[in-house]
C-alpha cells in the first residue's frame, strides 16, 4: 500500500523539478500531471539529481513507476477524496496499472489511527465520496489520451471491532449474520453511485486499537511540576527520566503484535464472501484469507467458495504465503493458459519449461546489475543505491524454503544486509548461492516441499519485515 498524499508531495515536489516556473500553491490538473510525467520520461535523472541530500524521500518514480508486464495493480492509502483523487490520476498516468485499490482493510494502529484502513469501514459514505473522486480523476486523465482507465476496486474486511473489548471466542460461537449484514451495508453504500465494481474481500473483522494484553504493559510517562509535587518533598525528588527510543522500539512492538493478532484472533468467515457474491451478482469479489495453496485458489476459481459455478468469487488474494514459500505458487500462470487453451490454434504454445531455482536466481541477479547500472547512470546518491540494494536482496530470500541449503542462503544474505553500503546486491545473493547445493539449484520451481512439511521455529518474537523465515 502506497500512501496517497506521499504520492502527491513526491508529485509537487517533480513539478517544482521540472516545471520550476509554475505557481507552486495552485491547485493540480490533469494537464499539468501529463505535462510533468512526460518531462520525467525525457529526463528521469534530473528527478534524483536534485534529491541527493534526501535520502528517505522517494522519487515519483519510486512509488508509482511500473515496467513489468501486466496485469499490475496500484494500491492507495487514505481518506481525504482530494487527495485520492489526484494519486490515482497520477498513478494512473505514469504507470500501466490495469486497476487501482483502495485499502479499506489495513488493521495497522499506524494506519488506523488516521482513521485510514479498515478505520474506513466505519464511514462507508466516505469510501463512496473516495471511490468517486478516484473514478472522475482516472478517466478525466484517459479521455483524449490512452483510452484505457484503470478497474477503481476496494479492499475491505467484514466489519471492525474494538481489539482491547473484542470476544474472540464468543464471535466463533456466531454465525455469519452479524458479519453479512455488516459487510454487504458496507457494499452496498460504496457501490451505490457506480464507480466500483470489484471487492476484494478479507474474510476476517478488523481490530482496532490496542489488545487488552498491550495496555497492561507498563509505560514511562512525562513527570510535570504540580502542586502536589511541590508540597511533598519525596516526590518532588522523584525523576522519571524517559527513553524515547525504547519507547519508541516498544510502541512499534506493540503494532507488530496486534498485526499480527488481527490476522489469526478474529475467526475465518468465507461464506460471508460467498453471501456477497450471490447478494451482489452485479459485482465480482476476491476472496482473501485462509488460502494455504494454489489448489485452494483453483477451487476458488472454478467453483467458488460453495462450490456453486455461477459464483462471482473470480480469484483469491495471497498475501505472507505467496512471500513465505512463493515455489509453491509457481504454477499460477496456468490458471490462465489452462482458460485461454480452448482458443489456441497451436496448443504446444501453452506448453512453457519451467526454470530451475538455479536460474530464477541467475535472471533475478543479472536483473539487480541491470537496475543498479541505470540509476548509477543517472548520478544517483549513493544512500539511494544502498536502499535499493536492500530491497532487492529480500526478494529471493525465500526462495529455497524447504530445500537443502536454504538456512545456509538466508543466513549469508542477513549476515550481508548491513554491507550493502559498500557490496553489489548481485555480490551478495551470487556469494549466498554458494552455500546451496547444485541439486537444490537444478531443482525445477514447480517441484517443492509442502509448506506443511517445512521446518518451522516458533521462538522469538513474531515479526513480519521481509528478511525474516517466516513472515507472520
Amino acid at each position: 500500500m502506497t500512501p496517497s498524499s506521499q504520492i502527491v508531495r513526491a508529485f509537487q515536489r517533480a513539478r517544482a523539478i521540472y516545471m520550476p516556473a509554475a505557481d507552486l500553491h495552485k491547485d493540480i490538473h490533469v494537464e499539468e500531471i501529463l505535462q510533468v510525467i512526460q518531462r520525467i520520461r525525457e529526463n528521469p535523472a534530473r528527478e534524483y539529481q536534485l534529491q541527493q541530500g534526501e535520502r528517505e524521500v522517494l522519487t515519483l518514480q519510486q512509488l508509482v513507476g511500473t515496467n513489468v508486464p501486466g496485469p499490475v495493480a496500484l494500491q492507495l492509502g487514505g481518506r481525504d477524496p482530494v487527495t485520492l483523487g489526484l494519486a490515482a490520476a497520477i498513478g494512473s498516468a505514469f504507470g500501466d496499472y490495469d486497476s487501482i485499490n483502495l485499502n479499506c482493510g489495513c488493521p495497522s494502529n499506524a494506519v488506523g489511527g488516521r482513521s485510514g484502513g479498515c478505520a474506513l469501514m466505519k464511514e462507508p459514505e466516505t469510501v463512496a465520496r473516495c471511490v468517486e473522486a478516484m473514478n472522475t480523476q482516472t478517466r478525466e486523465l484517459s479521455r483524449g489520451v490512452t483510452g484505457n482507465c484503470p478497474l477503481i476496486t476496494v479492499k475491505h474486511r467484514l466489519g471492525v471491532r474494538d481489539a482491547a473489548t473484542f470476544d474472540a471466542k464468543g464471535d466463533r460461537s456466531k454465525d455469519d449474520a452479524e458479519a453479512f449484514e455488516e459487510c454487504s451495508n458496507f457494499v452496498r453504500v460504496v457501490s451505490l453511485g457506480g464507480f466500483v465494481s470489484k471487492f476484494h474481500v478479507h474474510a476476517r473483522l478488523g481490530l482496532l486499537g490496542e489488545f487488552e494484553n498491550d495496555k497492561d504493559e507498563k509505560h514511562q510517562t512525562l513527570w510535570v511540576p504540580s502542586e502536589d509535587n511541590k508540597s511533598s518533598s519525596h516526590t518532588a525528588s522523584v525523576r522519571i527520566k524517559i527513553d524515547h527510543k525504547r519507547e519508541q522500539e516498544r510502541a512499534n512492538r506493540r503494532a507488530r503484535k496486534a498485526t499480527i493478532a488481527n490476522r489469526q484472533v478474529p475467526p475465518l468467515r468465507p461464506n460471508v464472501v460467498a453471501r456477497l457474491a450471490d447478494e451482489f451478482r452485479q459485482f465480482e469479489f476476491v476472496s482473501n484469507g485462509g488460502i494455504q495453496s494454489l489448489s485452494d485458489v483453483e477451487r476458488i476459481v472454478d467453483n467458488g467458495l460453495l462450490g456453486k459455478l455461477n459464483n462471482r468469487v473470480v480469484g483469491g488474494m495471497v498475501g505472507r504465503l505467496g512471500i513465505n514459500h512463493p515455489c509453491s505458487f509457481a504454477m499460477a500462470d496456468q490458471l490462465w493458459e489452462n482458460r485461454i487453451s480452448s482458443m489456441a490454434s497451436d496448443f504446444s504454445l501453452l506448453e512453457t519449461r519451467r526454470p530451475s531455482r538455479g536460474e530464477v536466481l541467475r535472471d533475478f541477479i543479472r536483473y539487480c546489475d541491470t537496475e543498479e547500472d541505470r540509476l548509477m547512470s543517472m548520478g544517483v546518491a549513493a544512500g539511494t543505491i544502498e536502499v535499493l540494494r536492500r530491497r532487492l536482496i529480500a526478494v529471493p530470500f525465500h526462495l529455497f524454503v524447504g530445500e537443502d541449503g536454504n538456512d545456509d542462503f538466508q543466513r549469508s544474505i542477513k549476515k550481508l544486509k548491513n554491507k550493502t553500503d559498500k557490496v553489489k546486491a548481485s555480490s551478495i545473493l551470487s556469494g549466498a548461492a554458494s552455500f546451496v547445493p547444485l541439486s537444490t539449484l537444478k531443482k525445477c520451481v514447480d517441484d517443492f516441499v509442502s509448506w506443511d512439511d517445512v521446518a518451522k521455529y516458533e521462538c522469538g518474537l513474531k515479526r513480519g519485515s521481509a528478511m525474516q523465515r517466516i513472515i507472520y
